[in-house]
């Protein structure tokens, strides 16, 4: 979607127009768009930007741009709202606008930490019109969802490291699948050789010498969030056809 003076580029979500029935020229466009690309899945943890902008035309008293709160409380918490505020029945969000101005108005959803795997994100938004005053609407529409988010959990940690006796090892995918937030936060010793950890985070292990059989160590990575996760590489250490330095 292109660069708007409102706002800058993201991923447009939702759209729903509004149309005054009695007086078609007053209408109303709300567009959800997000930081995150749909197309991809979002993480446990990870922070989400929202903005909802509200395009009024015609000379309506007031238009009002909706997003609805449930599908947010069955995964995300919503925090830092600017421009909008959740109603008293609590069952939306709501921001605002009078005739020839509009608005973006912006929130961040938290995706928890609890969530479990085939959980979806599928937010959904209303646009609503006062059209010659008084505090009713007078034009509404359903609500409207175009566009979500799957929610996947972080890949299961743990790593086996093959190599030939007198040979060194690297491990180098240890925040794969994790997010470019992602970062090694730490590693431990191992057993029967040594562990080091190079400037690109890329984990080197040298066995003492003569030692053959298993080894391991332990490793936790942070997610982005500040959600640390531990796991552990075992190596195996004997003949193998092929000798060399082995990554795994």
């Amino acid at each position: 979607m292109a660069a708007s003076p409102l706002q800058p580029e993201r991923h447009l979500l939702a759209r729903v127009h509004a149309v005054q029935a009695d007086a078609p020229q007053i209408r109303l466009t709300v567009e959800l768009t997000a930081s995150a690309d749909p197309a991809l899945p979002v993480r446990p943890g990870q922070e989400v930007d929202f903005a909802v902008t509200l395009l009024p035309e015609g000379s309506g008293h007031r238009y009002y741009g909706y997003v609805m709160a449930a599908p947010f409380e069955r995964v995300a918490t919503v925090d830092r709202l600017g421009g909008m505020s959740l109603l008293p029945s609590k069952d939306r969000y709501a921001s605002s606008v009078e005739a020839g101005t509009s608005r973006v108005a912006r929130f961040t959803a938290v995706v928890r930490h609890d969530v479990g795997g085939g959980a979806f994100l599928l937010p959904e938004v209303r646009a609503g019109i006062i059209a010659h005053g008084g505090s009713s609407l007078t034009s509404s529409t359903h609500s409207v969802r175009q566009y979500g988010y799957r929610i996947a959990p972080f890949p299961p940690q743990g790593r086996v490291l093959h190599l030939a006796p007198g040979y060194r090892g690297v491990v180098k995918d240890l925040l794969d699948g994790l997010g470019d937030a992602a970062r090694l936060a730490g590693v431990g010793p191992a057993r029967q050789g040594v562990t080091s950890v190079e400037p690109d985070g890329v984990v080197t292990y040298t066995p003492f010498t003569g030692h053959l059989g298993y080894d391991r160590f332990s490793y936790a990575v942070d997610d982005g969030t500040g959600h640390v996760m531990s796991g552990q590489v075992t190596v195996c250490i004997g003949e193998l056809q092929a000798p060399g330095v082995l990554g795994g």
